[in-house]
């Protein structure tokens, strides 16, 4: 019975070491390694983090910051913005271009030999399919076309003519967004016009996207037909966080190599202070305001009480811990053309008297919904919302309800919602991109549902106009009347451009644009994908070990034997 014992104790004794040396084997310590661990050792992969999302990839529909950002990895432009500059310069994709002299004319003599990454070849007929689309369609950026292309031409295989309804002094720059960007005509099903919020196109850029789950993760490899440089990582991995903390904790514990949008000021403020990380800031055009519905809300002094209501700096110091600035117009300052249109609230004299006037009293207060989305602007937005009610309901006038929507959900009540909040970045570098997307009879609205002749007038004359006096006056006079009939609030500029990345990272560029480009970034071995420097040796060694002491063990029951 004793010898059994101790027979049994040996056996179990050698499973012990066999398990555990077969453990250190196969494992790694879990903080010396990224998760996205590349399966050839000489494969770079990048993994990127952010609280923003996708809410479509199909550039004739995509009207986003970050749908657009990703198609700009996938795609190329006729025009496109450099790094270095908001100016619009040709992309790669095109050989040359002329202008008529009559500025109605556009043709594009495109580059040859040029495939999308499904091997579909790229020339001037499926250029011609891409734009009449995008226009037919009538996505939410479909106007940049719209609003001045009355028709396209194939003038032969690699030609390609834009005929304007009349000359428009920004119709180069208008090129620069996605809604321009040609995808192969194979990538959608029978070629359909439709859109497809879930497709995956297939491009001309640098990346082909691989894997997309909506809200959880994208996956980028390089394009196989690409014809410009390759991309200095194999692989980019997107993963969605819900929210700003999420994202800073998986920076933090390594889980990613870039966490591009959206922080607030305290994660910021932790990630400048940490030694262990490195950021980028750029100044930003983004602004952010609130969207007044004219036809939710008909009533003009409502709308001016509601902008007198409102004190911008309050926001700025409490919310944002002054990181960035109060905004006045909606034409941010780094144009010559801003002026501060609206007043610096809260004045509650223009309050009480524009309420009076529109039959409101502290006894008959107006009942206002205000619309927000939690997580695409970051963390602080709530606190942006909470911040407006309590400045609205202080004057006494205003009983106001919150609401929000993720922003897939967003998007689509645009029309609907009363009154929300929301944010802007520049389609095409120029201040009228900053009036004519939201009012005016011929653009897309956003929301404000507002237009005027007065206002067209001045909308035409900054987007036909040639001499640059003239356009600045129009603008200069459009921000006036929007601030006299206030179909949206101006509040603040967006907190500057900021990424943040491991140390080893490099190739983060920030550009006027707005754009982060992937295939510049890398990383050395020092921003990790394996093991702890001088560790890596431990799990083996301790491995041999334990098996050399099995079979000891081993020799040691076969002679008990």
């Amino acid at each position: 019975m004793i010898r059994s014992k101790k027979i049994n104790a040996s056996i179990l004794l050698l499973a012990f070491f066999i398990s555990t040396a077969a453990l250190l084997i196969t494992i790694t310590p879990t903080t010396a390694i990224r998760p996205a661990v590349a399966q050839n050792a000489e494969e770079t992969i990048i993994v990127i983090g952010t609280t923003d999302s996708i809410s479509n990839l199909d550039p004739a529909d995509a009207y986003d910051y970050f749908s657009s950002n990703t198609i700009v990895q996938i795609t190329h432009g006729l025009m496109e913005m450099p790094i270095d500059s908001t100016d619009a310069v040709k992309g790669p994709i095109v050989e040359s271009y002329e202008v008529s002299s009559d500025a109605k004319n556009y043709t594009f003599t495109l580059k040859q030999g040029i495939k999308f990454s499904d091997g579909t070849p790229f020339n001037a007929t499926a250029l011609k399919w891409n734009i009449d689309r995008a226009m037919a369609l009538g996505g939410d950026p479909s106007f940049l076309l719209t609003d001045v292309v009355n028709h396209t031409e194939v003038i032969d295989d690699y030609t390609f003519r834009f005929v304007l309804n009349k000359p428009d002094a920004t119709f180069l720059q208008r090129l620069t967004y996605t809604v321009a960007w040609p995808i192969s005509p194979n990538s959608l099903p029978n070629n359909q016009i439709s859109g497809d919020p879930d497709h995956i196109p297939a491009g001309l850029g640098p990346y082909k996207i691989t894997s997309w789950t909506k809200d959880t993760e994208l996956i980028l490899e390089p394009n196989p037909y690409y014809f410009g440089e390759k991309p200095k990582n194999d692989k980019v991995i997107i993963k969605f966080y819900s929210d700003a903390s999420a994202l800073l904790t998986a920076l933090e514990n390594g889980e990613i190599d870039v966490a591009h949008r959206q922080f607030g000021p305290d994660e910021i403020s932790d990630i400048m202070n940490n030694p262990e990380l490195e950021y980028a800031t750029k100044d930003t055009a983004g602004i952010r305001y609130m969207i007044i519905n004219v036809e939710a809300h008909p009533n003009k002094n409502v709308r001016q009480a509601i902008a007198a209501a409102i004190d911008r700096k309050e926001i700025v110091q409490t919310v944002f811990n002054n990181l960035n600035d109060p905004l006045y117009s909606m034409v941010p300052t780094i144009f010559s053309s801003h002026i501060d249109a609206y007043e610096d609230g809260p004045v509650q004299a223009h309050v009480e008297g524009n309420m009076t006037a529109a039959g409101y009293s502290t006894t008959n207060k107006y009942k206002l919904d205000l619309w927000y989305t939690p997580t695409h602007y970051g963390d602080t937005e709530a606190s942006v919302a909470q911040l407006l009610e309590q400045q609205l309901e202080a004057t006494g006038y205003f009983d106001v309800t919150l609401k929000n929507a993720e922003w897939s959900t967003y998007l689509d009540q645009l029309g609907t919602m009363g009154a929300f909040l929301l944010g802007w970045w520049f389609d095409y570098p120029d201040p009228s991109n900053y009036i004519d997307p939201f009012v005016g009879s011929g653009a897309f609205s956003l929301g404000t549902n507002y237009s005027s002749a007065q206002m067209n007038q001045y909308i035409d004359t900054m987007l036909t106009n040639p001499d640059p006096a003239a356009r600045k006056q129009a603008i200069i006079n459009a921000q006036k009347l929007m601030a006299e009939d206030v179909p949206l609030v101006p509040l603040f500029t967006m907190i500057k451009q900021f990424v943040a990345y491991q140390k080893g990272v490099t190739g983060v560029v920030l550009e006027p644009s707005e754009n982060l480009h992937y295939s510049s970034i890398t990383k050395t071995e020092e921003a990790g994908g394996g093991f702890i420097p001088g560790f890596e040796m431990v799990p083996a060694f301790m491995a041999l070990v334990l098996i050399t002491l099995s079979l000891t063990v081993t020799k040691s029951i076969k002679r008990r034997k």
